[in-house]
């Protein structure tokens, strides 16, 4: 499938051979690169909830959806260049391919320090809103601060990565995450445990290993051939920035609903206190280790769906989007099984039990939404990857559609379920969005191709 000549072996041809197998040979490195990304967060939550307290595990929780946010906004930016790259992959089109790796970098350039300046100016309205809680607001504000801090390096790192992919190397995630996560951990430890910086050095440890991810990256691309731009390359080209924008704005539009949702639920949870959202907050770290490698397979699938777009071969594309589906749930059938059986020693590992009554209140609540939120992960899984495949298909607007139905889920059941089911309230939440929003993503991609195929 080359655009041109490769400067290795490491790519995918997704438009001939066994769909399946190509889709999982591309995610595997994916899902290792994920699973170490996902590191980030937890080796954080694990040094500060365990070496520092609950309360400083509470102050990194309460703004979760805050951060969740930030990465969508940046894995969306990065998905709309991975979509209109992979299908020039597949009609293999080199020079509007670099048109699109050209336009990625002036966007890295004139995006990524404004939004980071604006996002600084709001840190106070930001914690004001989610009704952070005093004890632990000063280490939440430094904490927000530094990783807002991170989003030029992150904006490069994911456009970056995700032109690669589209170019059929996926093996670059897994490289550029297992050096960053190394450099993590051993910061996190350095700065935590050694210099006492507590919340603020697992968030420097996060910049840093950012930054590395980012180098690494770049390194990858200057050695492709056909990454490299010329000066007429890097001009805006209106068409162009109109089908990257179309293809942006119903994805981050979704994000942007979705996280309303959460935020709502968490502004709720914060207001219960700071072992509930710390209990909360380990659980989500078990989450999102499985919806890593979920998300590693949705990848996949978009570079599949992309390239064999650009190809023309509709039925291709609906018996890998069937095939993986059905392997998708036999996946997440088996990781949930395997943290049922483990979770008992996996939760305490985020919580210190220096404070035995908000130990055993964070652990309780840890428990309780881990059973209900794996549970839930079954309706998640289909739904990810029929959304992804319908985005990628050019009907992005099913993707918002269903992040609004989210939003009305989440809203409606933390404002009434706590009268009715209580604290349980909080742990359906997700599952319930995810339940409405599966319909909405999965019929039209079935209808589109059936259309397309004729039968």
């Amino acid at each position: 499938m080359a655009l041109g000549r490769r400067a290795s072996d490491s790519v995918t041809d997704m438009t001939i051979g066994n769909a399946r197998g190509l889709i999982l040979k591309f995610s595997l490195p994916l899902v290792f690169g994920n699973l170490f990304q996902q590191l980030y967060s937890i080796v954080d939550a694990v040094v500060v909830g365990r070496f520092v307290g609950v309360d400083a595990l509470a102050s990194i929780g309460c703004i979760s959806w805050v951060c969740w946010l930030i990465n969508a906004f940046l894995r969306d930016t990065a998905n709309a260049f991975s979509i209109a790259a992979s299908v020039r992959a597949g009609n293999h089109n080199n020079k509007e391919f670099l048109q699109i790796v050209g336009t990625g970098v002036v966007v890295c350039v004139i995006l990524g320090i404004p939004v980071t300046g604006l996002l600084l100016l709001a840190v106070p309205v930001i914690l004001n809103v989610l009704s952070v809680q005093p004890n632990v607001a000063g280490m939440t504000r430094q904490y927000l601060t530094v990783f807002i801090l991170t989003i030029p390096a992150g904006l490069i790192y994911n456009i970056a990565a995700s032109l690669l992919r589209a170019y059929g190397n996926s093996r670059i995630t897994f490289l550029s995450m297992t050096v960053s996560t190394i450099v993590n951990i051993v910061l996190d430890l350095v700065f935590v445990l050694v210099f006492h910086w507590g919340v603020l050095g697992a968030a420097a440890a996060t910049w840093i290993a950012q930054v590395m991810a980012m180098a690494t990256a770049l390194q990858a691309a200057f050695r492709e051939p056909d990454f490299r731009i010329e000066k007429a390359d890097l001009r805006l080209q209106p068409d162009l920035l109109r089908e990257l924008f179309r293809l942006w704005l119903p994805m981050f539009f979704n994000s942007l609903i979705i996280s309303f949702g959460g935020l709502f639920v968490e502004k709720h949870t914060n207001q219960i206190g700071s072992a509930f959202t710390a209990g909360i907050a380990a659980c989500m770290k078990v989450f999102s280790l499985l919806e890593a490698i979920i998300m590693a397979v949705q990848t996949g699938v978009s570079v599949y769906v992309g390239q064999n777009l650009g190809a023309g071969q509709y039925r291709r594309i609906r018996t890998g989007l069937v095939e993986i589906v059905k392997f998708g749930f036999v996946l997440i059938t088996v990781m949930i099984l395997l943290v049922f059986a483990t979770q008992q020693w996996i939760l305490p590992l985020f919580l210190s039990a220096e404070n035995p009554e908000s130990y055993r209140r964070a652990y309780e609540v840890a428990s309780a939404n881990t059973r209900i939120i794996l549970l839930s992960m079954l309706i998640m899984t289909p739904m990810y990857l029929h959304r992804v495949t319908i985005q990628t298909l050019g009907f992005p607007g099913y993707a918002a559609a269903a992040g609004v139905m989210q939003l009305i889920m989440r809203v409606a059941t933390v404002a009434i379920g706590p009268a009715v089911i209580g604290e349980y309230a909080y742990f359906i939440q997700d599952g319930m969005a995810w339940l409405v929003s599966l319909p909405i993503v999965a019929i039209p991609c079935y209808r589109f191709l059936k259309r397309k195929i004729g039968d």
